[in-house]
């Protein structure tokens, strides 16, 4: 799963004067070369070239029965004009064509990179770490997705745990002490080392993991957010509260755009600000962080961060997968911002009356990046079959 095959498309008028970037499998000048490339069981990635391409395009896809196509423009010869027309013909056959805006054909291949990623998540293999089973939302991921998900069970799991040795452990500990500033003992210090260990052993067989922390953290006295902080930091995606929704939207947005996400809770609305929470995030989002004590509980270890944005987005995500709710904004202010709710906290200012998510929101978490990817997140998803929904449009 998620082979991509890059075919680029070009005018007769440009053969020879426009630049064919590494990455590009076959370029088409003429409507009967476009008719001869077979592009397999890979997923097409159509790249225009210049204007005067749409229908070499049109016989392309017709030619290899394409029902998915990523149509990629860039800013010089009427290459966006070019891929607007030809996605107009192209759902005119019933294709489900999307069209991406590169800055440059400089970026070609982080995009095709952070294609075939994304389609990966058909056929991936996840597990729900911590629990019996792995309930309706489990299912939907597998139906939707033809993918498979295992729920480990708590005790499988504390067993990983203590196998750990202490020696392993030392790494993480040593990383963590020498970046964050710590406001609670380090005596439960060890036990993250081992619980952090024992989750990176598991990629090596799952591509993604959703721990179910809150019983771990009650019957161990600490909780394994710092954990997932680094271990999202290094891109081994893991999500807290065995959340699987949260952990696809991770699955989505890291490929995008280098960063895990902080899954946060909504916590407060007031007019076109959002205020959110939560006790872990990625380390590579935030600055001035600092270890305090988990919300809820009391425990040991959770961050309390300024998350390093100017702007970010949100997203989250209904139970059967199908619909990606998105909105964008300015970062006003974030860390420890004086609220009742968990360690690391934000205020976000949105272009649209926030209570819109109270009545609209499909759940209490979303993913958190940096940057503007509204447009990304409504491309990438709409290639796995996911519609895409706007706050401010609702």
């Amino acid at each position: 799963m998620g082979k991509v095959k890059v075919v680029a498309f070009a005018s007769p008028l440009h053969r020879g004067r426009v630049s064919v970037p590494s990455g590009v499998d076959a370029v088409v000048y003429s409507e009967d070369e476009a008719s001869g490339i077979n592009v397999g069981d890979s997923t097409p990635v159509l790249l225009i070239l210049s204007g005067g391409v749409s229908r070499m395009i049109e016989r392309f896809a017709a030619a290899n029965k394409i029902k998915n196509a990523v149509l990629l423009s860039y800013p010089s010869n009427n290459s966006l004009a070019s891929a607007l027309s030809a996605r107009s013909m192209l759902e005119g056959e019933g294709v489900n064509a999307l069209v991406y805006h590169l800055s440059s054909l400089s970026e070609l291949q982080k995009i095709v990179n952070a294609i075939e990623a994304v389609l990966r998540i058909n056929g991936s293999r996840v597990a729900l770490v911590g629990v019996g089973d792995k309930g309706p939302i489990g299912k939907s991921f597998e139906d939707r997705f033809n993918a498979r998900v295992d729920a480990i069970p708590m005790n499988t799991f504390e067993d990983l745990v203590n196998k750990v040795k202490v020696d392993e452990a030392k790494a993480f500990i040593d990383d963590i002490l020498d970046r964050l500033v710590f406001e609670v003992p380090l005596d439960k210090l060890i036990n993250v080392g081992k619980v952090y260990v024992a989750l990176l052993n598991m990629f090596k067989v799952y591509d993604a993991l959703a721990l179910n922390c809150f019983p771990y953290l009650i019957k161990h006295g600490v909780t394994p957010c710092l954990a997932l902080a680094k271990l999202n930091e290094e891109g081994k995606l893991t999500a807290c509260e065995y959340d699987l929704r949260s952990l696809f939207l991770m699955m989505l947005l890291h490929p995008l755009t280098g960063y895990s996400g902080w899954i946060a809770n909504i916590n407060d609305i007031e007019g076109n600000l959002v205020r959110m929470s939560h006790c872990t995030i990625a380390l590579n989002m935030v600055k001035s962080a600092r270890v305090v004590t988990h919300f809820e509980s009391g425990n040991p270890y959770s961050v309390s961060a300024e998350i390093d944005a100017n702007m970010v987005t949100a997203v989250s995500v209904s139970q059967d997968f199908s619909r990606v709710f998105v909105f964008t904004g300015e970062l006003v202010r974030s860390g420890s911002l004086g609220m009742n709710a968990c360690r690391t906290q934000a205020e976000v200012k949105v272009n649209f009356d926030a209570s819109t998510i109270l009545n609209h929101a499909p759940a209490n978490h979303h993913v958190i990046v940096p940057g503007n990817h509204a447009n990304e997140v409504s491309v990438f998803s709409r290639l796995l079959g996911v519609d895409v929904i706007r706050y401010e449009k609702l």
